[in-house]
């Protein structure tokens, strides 16, 4: 048995007639690929798709919870509790004082450093004896 090739189009066209209208070939012809990829549908990243869907469960979790506190609250949405912003990679309040304050520390090192260095290459007869004590 011969199997019978499968078309889409019911009625055959004639012999000299294409089965494309004119607006779409044309289209087809002046689309380039920059168009083409423009106008192509974007998927998302997987990690954006992971966190749309725990920022829908999250609503979903404080909508269910909404009902029960309503409490002095402007909306219905609960503010996400801390378990569930661990996820989340970012600076903290805490981090940024702590980096502020070793830049600082290594800010001061460095000038008595560079004192020190200077006082040694200017006068090294002068820094021996402050370090020894003979003066």
């Amino acid at each position: 048995m011969r199997a019978r090739p499968m078309t889409t189009d019911s009625a055959p066209t004639p012999e000299g007639e294409s089965s494309i209208p004119d607006e779409v070939w044309e289209q087809f012809l002046s689309d380039n690929e920059r168009d083409i990829r423009a106008s192509a549908p974007k998927e998302p990243s997987a990690r954006a798709r992971i966190v749309a869907r725990r920022l829908r469960e999250q609503e979903e979790r404080a909508a269910a919870e909404g009902g029960r506190r309503r409490r002095g609250r402007r909306s219905g949405v609960a503010a996400p509790a801390a378990a569930d912003t661990s996820w989340r990679t970012g600076r903290t309040d805490e981090g940024d004082r702590r980096t502020l304050r070793r830049g600082r520390l290594r800010g001061v090192a460095a000038v008595v450093l560079l004192v020190v260095v200077l006082l040694v290459v200017l006068s090294p007869g002068h820094a021996w004896s402050l370090v020894t004590g003979n003066g």
